[in-house]
């Protein structure tokens, strides 16, 4: 063993960090900044659609970590969403959207797979109108 590899870290290199290339990704950093709320409305159309497209049997997986992608999305919405809420409609989209997230702390690894997954095509569909919700809201202003 040579003296490097006694302390932790000493063999690593050390290199700058990279940033992405990417057009796509860069576009939509630059619009997420320039936006009063910096929601990425394009991700979470993309996490939902992937969702509400998928066929029986997905792989338990892949449910789990879409389920905790859209749990991340309507929360967000949640936090930025500063609008009307007397409205019967948005009241009760607000209503089933907290009930979804309580209920999305009750499922573990136990939670039969068909189950799960009824539950995140439930978080899509919330979550789609949630956003729908929003960029109405923001074409208003």
């Amino acid at each position: 063993m040579t003296a490097n590899h006694r302390t932790p870290g000493t063999h690593w290199r050390h290199r700058a960090p990279g940033f992405t290339q990417d057009p796509d990704t860069l576009r939509r950093l630059l619009d997420a900044l320039n936006r009063d709320h910096p929601i990425d409305f394009a991700t979470i159309s993309r996490t939902v659609t992937e969702a509400l497209a998928v066929q029986l049997p997905p792989e338990r997986a892949w449910v789990d970590i879409t389920t905790l992608r859209l749990r991340g999305h309507l929360r967000l919405l949640l936090t930025e969403y500063d609008g009307d809420t007397d409205a019967p409609a948005t009241l009760a989209l607000h209503r089933d959207a907290y009930r979804l997230l309580a209920f999305c702390d009750t499922f573990d690894a136990t939670t039969p797979a068909l189950h799960a997954y009824e539950l995140m095509r439930a978080l899509a569909a919330t979550t789609r109108s949630f956003a729908d919700l929003h960029v109405a809201e923001e074409r208003h202003q």
